[in-house]
């Protein structure tokens, strides 16, 4: 009997451990999303970026290309717009998926990045170069610590499941605790990033 006690107990841990690895996986997942969300929202500062003008810099305050990019990016997409039809469709960019991602690489962006649809060579510009901003800026907000900012900020949780009151909340409580909290929380930390670079 004891045995069998000790054996039960056992599967009942390792459900709890495949349980508890589960909750773990979907908290990673959104704080990941979050993260994701946080860069696009600081990025978004500098708002209709991927409307690039002719001289190459993005419409209301975006960034320039550098020649360097703009080189490699044509070349690029020349070389995976294999029918010559000015346009390179998903299928196309599968198939240079490797010469995209050290691309990618070469300049500081994320590999994982999905351009969807058919794109004409200013919009694979426009959409890199949004990218390019997009995940400096994330570069650069990870030692500002904006995550931090927002976990002060949620409340409840466990151990376990440390973003269950995030998972537990109706559209319209995460919206409010969006708007209240989480921009009341980045915005203290951003004035004193601010300051600091203002030194």
């Amino acid at each position: 009997d004891e045995m069998r006690a000790l054996e039960d107990r056992v599967r009942e841990v390792e459900e709890e451990l495949r349980e508890s690895r589960a909750e773990l996986e979907k908290a990673g997942g959104v704080a990941a999303e979050l993260r994701a969300q946080l860069a696009e929202a600081v990025a978004g500062l500098t708002e209709d970026c991927n409307e690039d003008d002719a001289s190459g810099k993005a419409a209301k305050g975006g960034w320039e290309t550098t020649e360097e990019l703009r080189g490699k990016l044509r070349d690029l997409f020349d070389e995976m717009d294999l029918n010559k039809d000015g346009t390179v469709d998903e299928e196309e960019r599968a198939a240079a998926s490797g010469l995209l991602n050290e691309l990618h690489m070469e300049f500081g962006l994320r590999t994982d990045v999905v351009f969807e649809g058919a794109l004409t060579y200013e919009a694979f510009e426009a959409r890199h170069v949004r990218e390019w901003e997009v995940t400096r800026k994330e570069q650069a907000l990870a030692g500002v610590n904006v995550l931090r900012a927002v976990a002060e900020q949620l409340p409840g949780g466990s151990p376990e499941t440390p973003l269950s009151q995030l998972e537990g909340m109706s559209q319209e409580e995460l919206l409010r605790f969006c708007r209240r909290s989480v921009t009341a929380g980045v915005e203290a930390l951003l004035r004193q990033h601010q300051e600091i670079l203002r030194e």
